[in-house]
């Protein structure tokens, strides 16, 4: 993508995000709405940026670990079953517009360039989910991206388990969290004749953090990426597997 000093991209609708709103007039983020809390406690002033809150947050399932959200259930008459009265939905829409773009001396209006449905939140006091839509991506439906699972403190061991689809790189940094307009080359890199690399994939992914300091994480992929299933229903195109282990150490307080 090339530019001259001449080109400025101006953001029009830059990572826009309200809730759909079960009444008139209360449109604002799902999880702020629930909570009943500013987006700033997770977010930092330069969105979509997060907070070291933002971060336990969203590793705790969409939680507040010292808070129970209010809970809204239908009456159904049945102990078993608790359907929610309201699906907590967002929207985010992107879109930029361009002068000069790439060297060929042309205007152009790219809103809207993504266009998002997005849901996430408890199913129980253990379980979560966490998915988005793609409605539109540089004009075509995309389909779904991330679209996950997670158990909390697993059986009390501390562990937390992720089974569904995720970018292979969440651990290292969430791709959703850049300000670039397009994703960073190098997270769809595969290494060689490998067909290893970065992006999307199908899988199971563990994370387990110790009061040392210490946070491991753990992923089991399919190495082949979001695409459509085989015959057999089977998503893998062989019989390996792809693996990444993550090892980090607090030291002090800023390394």
């Amino acid at each position: 993508m090339k530019t001259n000093k001449f080109s400025i991209i101006v953001l029009l609708a830059g990572a826009l995000i309200f809730i759909i709103p079960s009444r008139p007039g209360n449109a604002i983020p799902a999880f702020a709405r629930k909570y009943q809390i500013s987006c700033q406690v997770c977010h930092s002033p330069a969105m979509p940026r997060l907070k070291p809150f933002g971060d336990d947050f969203a590793g705790n399932g969409f939680r507040l670990t010292e808070y129970e959200s209010p809970r809204y259930f239908i009456q159904t008459g049945d102990d078993k079953l608790s359907l929610f009265r309201e699906l907590p939905l967002a929207i985010r829409t992107d879109g930029f517009a361009s002068y000069n773009f790439n060297n060929e001396g042309t205007p152009d209006f790219a809103a809207p360039f993504v266009l998002k449905i997005l849901s996430g939140g408890e199913l129980s006091d253990k379980l979560s989910y966490y998915f988005y839509f793609l409605m539109n991506e540089r004009g075509s439906i995309a389909g779904l991206e991330d679209a996950f699972l997670m158990y909390n403190d697993f059986l009390g061991s501390g562990i937390d388990l992720f089974a569904g689809q995720f970018q292979v790189s969440d651990p290292l940094f969430k791709g959703e969290l850049r300000y670039t307009l397009e994703s960073y080359r190098i997270y769809g890199t595969a290494p060689g004749s490998s067909s290893a690399d970065l992006k999307y994939d199908r899988g199971v992914m563990f994370q387990k953090d110790f009061s040392t300091g210490t946070t491991l994480v753990g992923e089991m992929l399919n190495g082949a990426g979001i695409g459509e299933a085989r015959e057999g229903y089977l998503f893998d195109k062989d019989k390996y597997k792809n693996f990444m282990l993550r090892l980090n150490q607090s030291i002090g307080k800023y390394v």
